[in-house]
């Protein structure tokens, strides 16, 4: 086998396929990535005999065959070839008093991964070498929720930087994409397999030797035919998954509840998760499909992670039948293991009948509720609310440690079914903070509205907006007040 390949490919689908691939196993060929060439076309494929992922790309073939190459050897080599052009430098400019703003607020380089600094002579933001798509993603989830604190404190002006912040990062990566693009598209490297499975790797100023094992080895998925299929777009897709993933139960005990449902109808499509103690749902509603019937299937929690991580934009194809799941994505196909389980009947679970409405400032709500998390215990980390008609009291207390706190926020609070006056007669329920937190922390507006029955009964956290074609809501069970 011989080819041809640009460094700027290798790295990107490397990378990709790196994701399965376990850290040991008692098999060793799974150690492996399988690349077979066939004109100029290689596929690479790599699995957990749980999960594939099989990835195409166009490369100069001379020479066509297959090997299974060590993983780990090829990574790491490809990894630090791509170190070579660290002595690239990217900059963005960014005003020195916005910078001086904000820095007597937050951490810059912790938000900033100690990677890009900011240049006073410049006036900009700069870094060697190229930034990733992870450590970009990263960095932007550090600063919005450095942005909701300052929003809630009311720091608008800051919160105004923090967003001209962003929008740096943003900038920073695609010029660093720009930059990849010029530099990897003259980079290539040359794969050369001989009939004893020794891999040689010639680069522009090295040459690398390894040996791999047998292609015929190498598991591969079992490819089906006559399977029921949708499509979807590919960001709806990982937004779904995001919004319900952490609900989803991490027992091994609580199988039929250790994953995804993909819930498909006629005429929508609905993304649930559940662990018993609370539960994520939300609906695509302009969905339809062309199977003869409607279906259920249960993706595990470790195949809906690589889906969230490997989707890209664009048309989605999931294929399935009772027992796997195909997904197409790009140029990727990934292949797994359906739950092989019933799934609880959600439906019967949520309440139709909460008349009791609690309307909330999220951002404000979550602050205070991470600022209980440091006092409530470790077993049950509860916190209790106390809600009257226009105030929430929140309030943690650790009986092993004394450890207790109590806040205030506004809220709005009201009974569609009786009339009654929260402040003679206060509403008291208590919540695991963690899944109050979880659920807060994929709600998109700037108020959410949680409704109640009684405090023993199960709430429900929605959004007080939300697209017309959607419809998420998230099921919280009380914890016992004593």
């Amino acid at each position: 086998m011989k080819f041809n390949i640009s460094v700027e490919d290798f790295v990107n689908y490397l990378s990709k396929l790196s994701f399965v691939i376990p850290t040991r196993s008692t098999l060793p060929i799974l150690e492996n990535i399988l690349f077979e060439l066939e004109g100029n076309n290689l596929r690479m494929q790599a699995t957990d005999l749980e999960n594939f992922i099989r990835a195409s790309v166009k490369v100069d073939g001379v020479e066509d065959g297959s090997v299974a190459v060590p993983a780990k050897k090829i990574l790491d080599l490809v990894r630090l070839l791509v170190s070579k052009f660290e002595n690239v430098t990217i900059s963005v400019s960014f005003d020195k008093n916005d910078y001086e703003a904000l820095n007597s607020e937050i951490n810059f380089s912790e938000i900033l991964l100690e990677k890009i600094n900011y240049d006073y002579a410049s006036a900009c933001f700069a870094f060697n070498g190229l930034l990733s798509l992870d450590e970009k993603t990263r960095m932007i989830e550090a600063c919005k929720k450095i942005n909701e604190g300052l929003t809630t404190d009311g720091k608008d002006d800051l919160s105004a930087i923090m967003l001209k912040l962003i929008d740096t990062i943003e900038e920073l990566h695609r010029e660093s994409e720009k930059v990849s693009s010029k530099i990897f598209s003259k980079k290539k490297i040359k794969i050369d397999a001989n009939d004893k499975n020794k891999i040689t790797i010639t680069t522009a100023n090295g040459k690398y030797s390894m040996y791999g094992e047998n292609a015929d080895d190498f598991p591969i998925p079992e490819e089906k035919t006559d399977l029921n299929k949708f499509e979807i777009q590919g960001s709806t897709l990982k937004r779904f998954i995001g919004k319900v993933r952490h609900a989803a139960s991490a027992e091994d005990m609580k199988r039929n509840m250790s994953g995804i449902l993909f819930d498909i109808r006629r005429d929508d499509l609905r993304l649930v998760a559940t662990d018993g103690f609370r539960l994520g749902k939300i609906v695509l509603k302009d969905f339809s499909h062309n199977n003869p019937k409607d279906d259920k299937f249960i993706v595990p929690v470790k195949a809906a992670d690589l889906l969230f991580k490997l989707v890209e934009e664009g048309i989605n194809t999931l294929e399935y039948d009772e027992a796997s799941l195909k997904v197409t994505t790009g140029s990727v196909e990934i292949y797994s293991k359906l739950v092989d389980d019933t799934y609880p009947n959600y439906e019967t679970v949520i309440p139709k009948n909460n008349d009791k409405k609690l309307k909330i400032k999220k951002s404000e709500f979550l602050n205070a509720l991470r600022r209980a998390s440091i006092f409530t215990d470790t077993a049950t980390k509860r916190v209790k609310l106390e809600i009257k008609n226009f105030e929430l009291f929140i309030r943690a207390d650790n009986p092993e440690s004394g450890a207790e706190g109590e806040e205030e926020i506004d809220c709005e609070f009201i009974s569609e079914s009786e009339n009654i006056n929260f402040d003679k007669e206060p509403f008291l329920i208590s919540f695991n903070v963690t899944f109050l937190l979880d659920a807060l922390s994929v709600a998109e507006t700037e108020d959410i509205i949680i409704s109640f029955s009684m405090p023993s009964k199960a709430s429900v956290i929605t959004p007080t907006e939300q697209p017309n074609n959607e419809d998420f809501m998230e099921l919280v069970m009380p914890v016992r007040v004593s």
